[in-house]
């Protein structure tokens, strides 16, 4: 048997990548003369990093294959954690969310259930309502509520896609996955008032909003200002961020600063204008009028666990 020589075939091999990398240089060079560049995501082929200015829209999280315009917000808001999509999910996942929520069942409110509320845990009283429209006693919106913290329960599938995405573009580390879903359902010209979504969840908002409908997002600063503060316009500008949120299924992420230090709300109102003052994050010259709809808005949290406790009275 014949000896093989590893010299040799070392020595030839770096000869023919030498000759080819030669080959590709010019290539390259022939190309760059006669047409643009195009980037092509082969992941055979060694990538190369360019540098580039950043724009008013430079984008954080990872594109996906849902969305091509997740981008970061900013405007005159000293706020650097929010993000946006304006077409988070493709037509036919959009089309597919909506025939999912026609299925969701009504929780009938009965005496029977009231009374059979005494002694429950909490989780076992969530269990009742959980997956189900329950009318709220102090709004006229109707919500449902989807927690994957319940023992013995798991996400729809149709949910479970859209958290695993979200994890997926970097809006939620894999570690603390989405796992609490809360659907709300608006009627043309409801709101809801200023509020945090509070320590009982990472501080990661998730925000789809489906429907067709436009609204416009407010996030402001839960400080409270000073009479000095309120005449001060730039530093009043500094504290809100305002943000049309579209209703074709377009994402809102805000983490960090803006779910910590931020009240969020959205004004009751068939009829809304952007501002001019730039407060605006994706209408910084203001003006746009927004005409007030039907709106389904999907928030995906992470829920921390805690103990279950023991529910005495009738809710």
């Amino acid at each position: 048997m014949a000896t093989i020589n590893f010299q040799e075939l070392r020595r030839r091999e770096r000869k023919r990548i030498r000759s080819t990398k030669t080959v590709d240089s010019s290539s390259a060079i022939a190309n760059n003369d006669s047409a643009p560049s195009v980037a092509v995501n082969d992941e055979s082929q060694p990538q190369q990093q360019h540098v580039c200015a950043l724009t008013p829209f430079e984008t954080l999280l990872p594109q996906n294959k849902l969305s091509e315009d997740i981008h970061q917000i900013q405007s005159a808001a000293n706020i650097d954690s929010v993000f946006y999509a304006k077409q988070f999910l493709a037509p036919k996942m959009l089309d597919d969310t909506m025939t999912w929520l026609q299925t969701i069942p009504d929780y009938l409110q009965t005496s029977a259930n009231n009374r059979t509320k005494i002694g429950l845990t909490e989780e076992e009283m969530s269990l009742q309502h959980n997956g189900k429209w329950t009318r709220l006693k102090h709004a006229r919106r109707k919500v449902a509520l989807f927690d994957g913290t319940l023992s013995s329960y798991e996400l729809p599938p149709i949910l479970q896609r859209i958290s695993n995405t979200l994890v997926s573009i970097g809006a939620f580390p894999s570690s603390n996955p989405p796992n609490h879903v809360l659907v709300n359902e608006y009627q043309p010209g409801e709101g809801i008032m200023p509020h945090t979504d509070g320590p009982a969840y990472d501080s990661c908002t998730a925000t789809i909003s489906l429907g067709g409908s436009d609204v416009i997002f407010k996030l402001r600063s839960r400080q409270h200002f000073t009479a000095h503060e309120h005449c001060d316009l730039a530093r009043n500008v500094q504290q809100k961020l305002d943000l049309i949120l579209h209703g074709n299924g377009s994402l809102i992420v805000f983490r960090d600063d803006a779910y910590l230090e931020h009240t969020h709300e959205i004004s009751e109102g068939v009829f809304e204008e952007t501002t001019e003052s730039g407060t605006c994050g994706n209408d910084l010259s203001g003006g746009t009028i927004v005409k007030r709809g039907y709106r389904i808005s999907l928030t995906f949290r992470c829920k921390k666990v805690k103990k279950s406790t023991k529910v005495m009275e009738v809710i």
